[in-house]
């Protein structure tokens, strides 16, 4: 039986807060277990998440962020966007969007957009041990 550890981390959704999602992201991946450059990448990439959700829809009111630690295969990361009133806006790529989410996919062994009838919700990520 896998045992997992589950953190979960609500934010306002403005910029001033990613200090805190950065700060929170290397305390749970350096405590599963990550090594000092694979930290480094996982919060990079939570960061570009975050910016990235925040950036694409504007009436986002929170940031909810979940850790999944699998302790002997790596770590999930889910970041989704909340809000009290939906005012749902379709999603567009554009490049400056899309460098964001290449860098993610860089730093990190799966990363993907979750969808709802072409509406982005959040990303979910993860990283394994030694990857």
């Amino acid at each position: 039986m896998m045992e997992m550890d589950n953190i979960y981390l609500k934010v306002p959704a403005k910029p001033e807060y990613m200090l805190v999602i950065r700060l929170t992201t290397s305390a749970v991946a350096s405590r599963a277990g990550f090594g000092v450059d694979e930290i480094e990448d996982i919060k990079l990439a939570v960061s570009e998440a975050g910016t990235y959700v925040m950036n694409h829809d504007r009436s986002i009111e929170w940031l909810e962020l979940t850790f999944k630690v699998d302790k002997e295969k790596g770590m999930w990361i889910d970041i989704f966007a909340s809000k009290s009133v939906h005012r749902d806006v379709p999603f567009f790529d554009d490049e400056q969007i899309e460098l964001s989410f290449y860098i993610m996919q860089s730093l990190m062994d799966v990363v993907e957009k979750t969808m709802d009838n072409g509406v982005l919700r959040g990303i979910k990520m993860y990283k394994k041990y030694g990857g």
